[in-house]
């Protein structure tokens, strides 16, 4: 035997009938295979003694062999290939599987919480129904990966897939269909959902830092709480897709009005500045209200009546003015960039700057 067929990877594979004659130390993968919990046991040992370099240790190879409903809790597969394997039901929890290639994997209502996918190939994988609950997919690659959303035309009974608390640094899901999802509490950093399906995602509490987000489909995802770089908040119509804040009703907002003009009066010693900042405001009355300086930042404001409204040096970054009534509203010093405007009634309304007169001594 020569020194390259002896240092071979030894893999093992479960027959129900004697295996075809091979020559020594040529790859025999288990393929279409149903496996047993009892043999899944015997190939963790064999695995295990194969990522340790204990002699007569195999790595584990699989194709299309259905894994579904077992346990693989506390089990070490790293490295390993699971290729086009169906792990329906099963559960992963605290598992290992980095650096496996689980190409083509089903996992759907699979318990993947806390299971290491760290640098795992989970190139077109599915995952409808699934808990990935602190699972770590730092570096894995998920493209073209699917998370089926529930709804009517999704499975009855079939709930969105969980990907809370995960670790996402450098994780590619480029493409991934992820309607639903939940990744509230995650951490992605470096990751690229370009191009993804990421309607209804919820995104609550998340931190993204350098994400990838062009040409995603964002359209009711959630980013209430979550904290976003500046490079990530500029990628993808982001601002448009996140759910705004609840709008204050009636009376609230007679007390956010009564404060802000305290705030003014006083030279922003008492009182509190209002905040409207990514509030969805559409056909508010905002006619003479006394609002200089308030928060608009990024806030829908289509069909509001600000005619004769005093905004002197308020803040309309990215805010959304379509079919806004300004008429003669006085925006001098007012904040603009990136502000739609389509639409907008502007006639009358005063602009430019304000020659460093202070708000509290024009009122």
């Amino acid at each position: 035997m020569s020194e390259s067929s002896s240092n071979a990877p030894r893999m093992v594979a479960i027959e129900r009938e004697p295996a075809p004659e091979r020559k020594s130390g040529e790859p025999h993968a288990i393929i279409g295979r149903r496996i047993s919990q009892e043999a899944l046991k015997r190939l963790n040992d064999l695995h295990t003694r194969y990522l340790k370099g204990v002699p007569n240790g195999w790595c584990v190879i699989m194709k299309e062999c259905d894994l579904s409903e077992l346990d693989f809790r506390n089990l070490n597969f790293s490295h390993g290939h699971f290729i086009g394997c169906d792990f329906t039901g099963a559960n992963l929890e605290d598992s290992h599987f980095a650096g496996a290639n689980l190409f083509s994997a089903n996992f759907d209502g699979a318990n993947m919480t806390r299971t290491d996918f760290a640098r795992a190939d989970l190139r077109g994988a599915q995952f409808e129904n699934a808990e990935l609950e602190g699972a770590r997919l730092e570096g894995a690659d998920l493209r073209r990966g699917a998370v089926i959303r529930r709804g009517a035309s999704a499975p009855v009974g079939k709930e969105n897939s969980s990907f809370r608390g995960a670790r996402m640094y450098g994780t590619n899901m480029t493409e991934c269909k992820l309607l639903d999802a939940d990744f509230e509490g995650a951490a992605i950093s470096g990751a690229s959902l370009q191009g993804a399906d990421l309607r209804g995602a919820s995104f609550a509490g998340a931190e993204l830092k350098g994400v990838e987000l062009s040409g995603a489909n964002l359209a009711d995802a959630d980013f209430r709480r979550a904290v976003l770089d500046e490079a990530t908040a500029s990628r993808g119509d982001l601002m448009r897709a996140v759910k705004p804040r609840t709008a204050p009703g009636p009376e609230r907002m007679a007390k956010v009005l009564a404060d802000h003009m305290l705030w003014i009066q006083t030279g922003q010693q008492k009182g509190h500045r209002a905040d409207f900042a990514r509030m969805d405001l559409s056909r508010t009355d905002f006619s003479r209200a006394v609002l200089a300086g308030a928060l608009f930042r990024e806030t829908i404001l289509a069909d509001v009546n600000f005619e004769n409204a005093f905004l002197a040096a308020a803040d309309f970054t990215d805010a959304i003015l379509l079919r806004a009534n300004l008429l003669g509203a006085d925006l001098r010093g007012a904040d603009l960039r990136g502000a739609d405007m389509k639409d907008a009634r502007r006639d009358g309304a005063k602009t430019g700057e304000l020659s460093g007169t202070r708000l509290s001594t024009r009122l």
